[in-house]
Parts: structure tokens; C-alpha cells; sequence
């Protein structure tokens, strides 16, 4: 039966969307986590005590189903090429380090890789454990927006208070100054902007019932809509914050791309990397390739991006968008390339966006804080060894004095009295 619903759910979510795999050597998939409750309430949110499931900011049930059907799409597109079994040679995994997007990741992996013969482990559960990794968002430059880094947060200060943000705020005032005074919160930036809409619509997604005030922005004319998707330009507005934001995941896949093209053997390199990340990390991929369309990437929205070889080692980049299940992903078109963008000039038009190295573009002075380290390290050892000294001195004490207790005593001690750690004599 589970079998039978599992095929029937590939039939309908693929709509034969397979593809020629013949040319393809390595695919990395980039997508937002699903259907999620709210970040957080607005200060006269009616709804601000309400029992979200799982809590705020976490993967809704809806989410989970909505990147199963992901993962089984996927394995309608690259069947054949990946491995009807799971293959840690074949894919790696990685996400932020947030529930959501953990969770978003494994739910699509039980798409992707249901387990068939020796992976069943039990056949009841169609479902087999496969690793995603992650690393502390403070040192996610690849996928979070909350790495540590100086130099993009002063851009991003410089935007939010200079003069494009005022323009916008001088030209969109009404929208401003209405959802201010219903909110009870003074907005002036569309950032802020965005988390007030992203909350009523979840809200209205989840059939709760908004306050009268809100029908007349949301949905309103679209203004308040256009701010929303305007905002997830302001991460990636410039060159050097496309450097900084976007260059770090470009990096990664250009030299994932290099390996294959500088090989001989082609199985050296895993043939899939998958991203689970955030609409705030889907964004500024799309806007540093020169591809965002403008508007807030969905639930489970997935950059794709393949290497092909058509032939005499040719190789070539190929940008899709997947953004609907009901439709085939939209083949994007770098600028200044063709849909199937030679390899060598993918990387000339990227190379401005790549880092050297995004620690120090961040503006973190690493031989200063590698000197802290050793400081540190250092006085650690130098506690150690006294504490070390000090525990030698008192045993040897303790030696001396009970041989000294056996001499002038005719009586032994009685047995110590012995407890679990962690536990008192009046338990």
C-alpha cells in the first residue's frame, strides 16, 4: 500500500518532468525550507499568544509534505542518474543550522532516497536515516544570514538609513505610516516591512481571521506586496555585498565544477550538493547570478544549477528556477551568457562576486583574533599545570601522613562511605 501511494504521489507531483541525463555531471540544489508558522508577532498582533504548533519560526506539517513531494520530484528528474539507493559517494547535505531547515532536508531526503532492499531497516517505515550537516550560523558564511561579518552589516546600515531607503520610504509613505499606526511599531524600512506582511500571511494560510485594518494594504493594491519582494534586493544591492552575501555559495560550486573539469575521472567528485537554507539565502543566489525575477521566493523554491558536458569535454552551466511543482523549473539565463553557459565563461562573468577569502572581506582581523586564541591557550596550559603541581603536592601529602597515622595508631580507619555522584546523605 505504501508502495502503491508512493507512485501514485510521484505521478502526480512530476507530471513526467524527467529529463536526458546523459550530459549531466554534477547538479547543486539550493532551496528555501517549507511552509513554516511565524517568525515572530507584531506588537497588536490579535494572535501573539497563539499556540503555533511546534512553536514560532518552525516547519509545519504542510512543510514536511510539501518537501517530501520535492524529493520525490527530484527523483523523477535525476532518476537514473543518481542511484535508486542512497550513496554517500553520490550526494552531500548541508543546511543551516535552524530546525526548519534540518527538518525541510530530511523531509525531502525521504523523498528522494525511500529505502529499498538491505536499507530496509524497517518495513514499516519508509524512511531511512541519511546525514545533513551543518555548522553554527555565526560561521555560516555559505547559507546563513547570520554569519559574523562586520563589513556587510555597516553596508546593510549604510542602505537602511541613507538615501535609497528614503526615496522608497518618501514615495511609499501611506503604506508606511498605515501599518505603523495599526502595528503600534514605527516601520521605515522595508526589511521590517517584509516581517509584518510575512506574518499575515501565514496567518490568513492558516485560516485565522486578520484584523479589519490589514484588508486595506493586504492584499490591498500590491503596494505592500511590492515593499515585501523589494526587500529581498537589499541584501545583495551592490557588487560587494553580492561579494560578500551570495559570492561564498558561487565559490563553493565553481570549484566543486573545477574539480570535474581539471579530472580525469569524473566519479572523483560527488554528483549532487544540496542546500537547505532560507528565502534570504535563495534570494541573493538568484540576484548575484543576475537572475532574481523580483519577487519573495516560496516555500521549497530551489535553485538548480548543472554541469553538463556536450561533448569533448565542453563543458557547460545550466541555471533552472524550481518554483512550482505544477509546472517544469524556468532555464535561466545568466547575463552576458546563453542558457547553456560555456563553463569558462560562466566563471569569467561570476569571478567578481567570488571572495578571496570572506573572513577577511568581512572585516575580521583574523591575526588579531588568532593571537587571542593563542593568549588564551596559553594561560590555559599555565592553569593546568599548576592545578596539575597543586593535586601532586596534596596527594604526596596524603601519603605521607597516612603512613605517619599507621605508625602511631593500633587501629585501622573504617571503609569510606561511598554515594552516586550528584546525590546527598539525606536522600
Amino acid at each position: 500500500m505504501t508502495k502503491l501511494l508512493l507512485c501514485v504521489l510521484t505521478s502526480l507531483v512530476t507530471r513526467s518532468q524527467s529529463m536526458d541525463t546523459k550530459s549531466l555531471l554534477q547538479v547543486h540544489l539550493l532551496y528555501r525550507h517549507g511552509d513554516r508558522t511565524p517568525i515572530t508577532a507584531y506588537p497588536t498582533d490579535p494572535y501573539k499568544n497563539y499556540s503555533w504548533p511546534g512553536g514560532w519560526g518552525q516547519l509545519t506539517v504542510a512543510g514536511m509534505r510539501r518537501h517530501h513531494e520535492l524529493g520525490v520530484w527530484l527523483r523523477s528528474r535525476y532518476g537514473g542518474w543518481l542511484s535508486e539507493k542512497y550513496d554517500k559517494s553520490e550526494i552531500h547535505i548541508r543546511s543551516t543550522d535552524t530546525d526548519r531547515t534540518l527538518m525541510s532536508a530530511l523531509s525531502n531526503l525521504a523523498g528522494l532516497y525511500p529505502p529499498s532492499g538491505d536499507q530496509i531497516w524497517d518495513p514499516n517505515i519508509p524512511w531511512q536515516p541519511i546525514p545533513v550537516h551543518t555548522v553554527p550560523q555565526s560561521e555560516d558564511y555559505l547559507l546563513s544570514s547570520h554569519a559574523r561579518c562586520p563589513r556587510f552589516e555597516s553596508l546593510q546600515l549604510a542602505i537602511i538609513s541613507g538615501e535609497w531607503m528614503k526615496r522608497i520610504y518618501e514615495e511609499y509613505f501611506d503604506v508606511f505610516n498605515f501599518v505603523s499606526t495599526n502595528v503600534k511599531e514605527n516601520i521605515t524600512d522595508i526589511v521590517r516591512l517584509d516581517y509584518i506582511y510575512d506574518t499575515l500571511l501565514i496567518e490568513q494560510d492558516n485560516n485565522l481571521t486578520l484584523p479589519d485594518w490589514t484588508k486595506k494594504v493586504f492584499p490591498g493594491d500590491g503596494k505592500f506586496k511590492y515593499l515585501r519582494d523589494l526587500s529581498f534586493t537589499v541584501d545583495t544591492l551592490t557588487d560587494e555585498l553580492k561579494r560578500l552575501k551570495g559570492g561564498p555559495w558561487v565559490k563553493e560550486m565553481v570549484e566543486h565544477f573545477d574539480i570535474i573539469a581539471h579530472s580525469n575521472d569524473v566519479s572523483a567528485e560527488k554528483k549532487m550538493y544540496m542546500y537547505s537554507a532560507h528565502d534570504t539565502t535563495v534570494a541573493p543566489i538568484l540576484h548575484t547570478l543576475g537572475v532574481f525575477n523580483g519577487i519573495a521566493p516560496p516555500y521549497a523554491s530551489m535553485v538548480m544549477v548543472e554541469l553538463h558536458d556536450l561533448g569533448s569535454n565542453s563543458l557547460h552551466v545550466k541555471v533552472l528556477y524550481h518554483n512550482d511543482s505544477s509546472v517544469p523549473p524556468y532555464v535561466m539565463t545568466v547575463p552576458g551568457c546563453e542558457e547553456l553557459c560555456p563553463f569558462n565563461k560562466f566563471k569569467d562573468i561570476t569571478s567578481k562576486f567570488i571572495p578571496d577569502d570572506i573572513v577577511e572581506e568581512c572585516g575580521l582581523n583574523v591575526t588579531e583574533e588568532d593571537g587571542t586564541i593563542q593568549r588564551v591557550t596559553m594561560v590555559a596550559a599555565i592553569c593546568s599545570s599548576v592545578m596539575a603541581f597543586t593535586v601532586l603536592v596534596a596527594t604526596l601529602f596524603t601519603i605521607f601522613c597516612s603512613k605517619k597515622q599507621k605508625k602511631d595508631t593500633s587501629f585501622d580507619y573504617p571503609q569510606a562511605r561511598y554515594q552516586r555522584v550528584g546525590t546527598s546523605e539525606t536522600e
